[in-house]
C-alpha cells in the first residue's frame, strides 16, 4: 500500500505532464495542422482561440500539481508547477484584444502577439515537464 506522500507525488506529476501535452498540442500540433489546411487569417484565429481556451485548463492541472507535489513533500515541483501555472495564464493577457489604435496609414499587426503566446507556451510547456520529472522523483 502506497502512503499518502507517494500518491500526492504522483498526482502532481501527472497533473504536470497533463498540463505539458497539453501544451505541446496547443503550441506545436494545432498550429502545424490548421496552416496546413487553412488560410493564414482563419490557421492565426483558430490558434489564438486555442491557445486562449487551453490556457485555464493547464493552468488548473498545474494548480493542482503543485498543491499536490507541497502536500508530498516536494518544494521544487510545487514551485515551478506554480509558476508554469502563471506563465500559462499570461497568455490569455498576450492575446487579449488591444484598444489603441494604428496610426494613419500603418497597418495594426497582430501575427507577432500570436508568435510570442506560442513561443510563451513551448517555454512553458518545457518547464511543466521539468516540475512533473521534478514531482516523479520527489525532488
Amino acid at each position: 500500500m502506497a502512503d499518502f506522500a507517494s500518491i500526492m507525488l504522483a498526482v502532481s506529476a501527472l497533473g504536470a505532464g497533463a498540463a505539458a501535452s497539453s501544451g505541446w498540442t496547443a503550441a506545436v500540433i494545432v498550429p502545424n495542422t490548421h496552416f496546413d489546411g487553412l488560410d493564414a487569417g482563419r490557421a492565426d484565429r483558430m490558434i489564438r482561440k486555442v491557445i486562449t481556451a487551453t490556457a485555464g485548463f493547464q493552468a488548473i492541472l498545474l494548480g493542482v500539481a503543485a498543491g499536490a507535489a507541497l502536500l508530498g513533500g516536494a518544494r521544487a515541483a510545487a514551485i515551478v508547477a506554480g509558476i508554469c501555472a502563471v506563465g500559462f495564464l499570461s497568455n490569455v493577457w498576450t492575446l487579449a484584444p488591444r484598444k489603441e489604435k494604428a496610426m494613419a496609414g500603418v497597418r495594426k499587426r497582430t501575427s507577432t502577439q500570436r508568435a510570442v503566446a506560442v513561443a510563451l507556451t513551448l517555454i512553458m510547456t518545457l518547464a511543466a515537464l521539468t516540475a512533473a520529472l521534478l514531482a516523479a522523483f520527489g525532488i
